[in-house]
C-alpha cells in the first residue's frame, strides 16, 4: 500500500509530467482516501468505469482520459456531477495521465503498441509544443502489409480501416496513438511507409494516397489500452498493489 500523495508524486517523476504542455490535467484530478491498496485502470473516466471501480472496491482509478481539461470544469452539474458523485461518496481518488503517458519510451501507449507489434522502437515522432509523443519504429524485417494490418487487429482486437497509399513491403512505422492522423505529413517526410493511429480524418485518405503513405486507423481507445495497464502493472509490482483494468471497448 501507498498514500496517494507519495503514488502521485511518483508518477509525476516516473512519467516526467511537469514536462508536457497538455490540455489535460496531469495527476490527482481528485482525492479520495489517503491509502491506496487496490488499483483500478481505465482507459478513460466515465461514469461506467467510476462505477466499475467503486464496485471493484478500489481505492483509486488510474486513467488516460480523464475528467478535467482545458480550462477546466465551471460548473459541477449534469454528467459531470454525475461522475463525480460516486468518486467522493467512495472515497475514491482519480489519477490522470494523458501525454505523459502516450510518451514515455517504455511505458507509454505508443511503445507499448509498437513493443506488442513485435517492432522496434528507433527515434521520436511527433512533437506537441515541442515534446515529441509518438515513435518511429522498424520492422525486424522487411514485413508485407497485410502482416502488419493482422498483427494491428490482433493487439487490438477490432479490424483497423486501412487507408492504402503506400508501399505493399513495409519496414518503417511511424505509431501515434488516438487523434494522431494530422501527423501523417510528418510521418511521411520521415520516410514511414505506415502510420499507426486511433483516428483518421476525412481528409486523412487522399493524404495518404498522395504522400505515397498508408494509414491505419485501428481506433482511439483500442490503441491506448496498452500504457495504462502497463503504469498500473509497474505500481502494483512497485508497491504491492492489487490492480484490475476495466475494460470498455468503444468502436471510435
Amino acid at each position: 500500500m501507498i498514500a496517494v500523495h507519495d503514488l502521485v508524486r511518483y508518477c509525476d517523476r516516473l512519467l516526467d509530467a511537469q514536462r508536457f504542455r497538455d490540455a489535460a490535467t496531469n495527476g490527482l484530478q481528485v482525492e479520495g482516501e489517503r491509502i491506496i491498496r487496490r488499483l483500478a485502470c481505465a482507459v478513460s473516466a466515465s461514469q461506467r468505469t467510476i462505477e466499475e471501480a467503486v464496485a471493484w472496491d478500489a481505492d483509486a482509478l488510474l486513467v488516460h482520459h480523464g475528467l478535467f481539461w482545458g480550462d477546466g470544469v465551471r460548473s459541477i452539474s449534469g454528467v459531470v456531477r454525475r461522475r463525480l458523485r460516486p468518486l467522493l461518496l467512495h472515497g475514491l481518488s482519480l489519477l490522470a495521465y494523458h501525454l505523459p503517458l502516450d510518451a514515455h519510451p517504455e511505458l507509454g501507449n505508443n511503445a507499448q503498441l509498437a513493443f506488442a507489434l513485435g517492432l522496434e522502437p528507433v527515434e521520436p515522432f511527433a512533437e506537441v509544443a515541442s515534446t515529441p509523443i509518438g515513435s518511429v519504429a522498424r520492422t525486424p524485417q522487411p514485413w508485407p502489409l497485410d502482416q502488419l494490418v493482422q498483427a494491428i487487429a490482433q493487439v487490438t482486437d477490432r479490424q483497423p480501416t486501412v487507408l492504402a497509399g503506400g508501399p505493399s513491403i513495409v519496414e518503417r512505422v511511424a505509431i501515434l496513438s488516438g487523434s494522431g492522423a494530422s501527423a501523417v505529413i510528418e510521418a511521411a517526410e520521415r520516410h514511414c511507409h505506415v502510420l499507426v493511429t486511433g483516428e483518421a480524418r476525412e481528409t486523412t485518405m487522399a493524404l495518404a494516397r498522395e504522400l505515397g503513405i498508408t494509414v491505419i486507423a485501428a481506433g482511439h481507445e483500442a490503441t491506448e489500452r496498452l500504457g495504462v495497464q502497463a503504469l498500473a502493472k509497474h505500481l502494483s509490482a512497485t508497491f504491492g498493489l492489487e490492480s484490475t483494468f476495466l475494460h470498455d471497448p468503444n468502436p471510435i
